[in-house]
């Protein structure tokens, strides 16, 4: 790598047990997965826990799904290109679980099958460093949806950028400032 070009990588790993006569951790403590700064092919706090997939509510501004333990893996390429503007690649990977059973929640226990549950994502985008400020795009899609039947989870094969139906369910467009690690 060279001054044009870095390769950024996190490992973000946390666990909160709930004691006493709770079965869960307060909702302020909880881990949330997805969106800009985590899991960038899929929406803010909609992955997990586990293999856990809410019901669509089409009334609902955001999904709002949280849990005890998080595990989550990301790496980034950059890149100048000119000027103030940089390119990015990159793949995330992670998920949410719960420590106890919940039974409005099937699947979102942590198991030894976690490795089976991780989300994977990927995509790119554009870093426009004014040095004062960073503006970031990005652009991402799903390589793995940890809420399909195992032997499922992997949607390579299901990739498809010329359909207009795959890339309103599937491409996710990102927004941020800063840096996301």
């Amino acid at each position: 790598l060279t001054e044009t070009t870095q390769l950024a990588s996190r490992i973000d790993v946390g666990a909160g047990y709930p004691y006493g006569n709770s079965t869960s951790l307060p909702y302020i403590k909880q881990f949330f997965i997805g969106g800009t700064n985590s899991i960038r092919a899929f929406r803010a706090r909609s992955i997990g826990p586990g293999t856990f997939k809410e019901a669509v509510d089409p009334d609902a501004f955001l999904p709002d799904q949280s849990g005890d333990i998080k595990l989550e893996i990301n790496t980034e390429y950059r890149a100048k290109l000119i000027s103030v503007v940089h390119g990015a690649l990159f793949i995330d990977a992670g998920n949410i679980w719960l420590m106890n059973n919940d039974a409005d929640k099937p699947g979102a226990k942590f198991s030894g099958k976690f490795l089976d549950e991780l989300a994977v994502g990927t995509g790119a985008g554009l870093r426009f460093d004014l040095s004062f400020l960073v503006l970031r795009t990005d652009l991402a899609f799903p390589l793995r949806k940890p809420y399909l039947p195992s032997g499922q989870r992997w949607v390579l094969d299901k990739i498809e950028f010329g359909s207009g139906s795959w890339r309103k369910e599937n491409l996710i467009f990102n927004l941020a400032i800063g840096y996301p690690f």
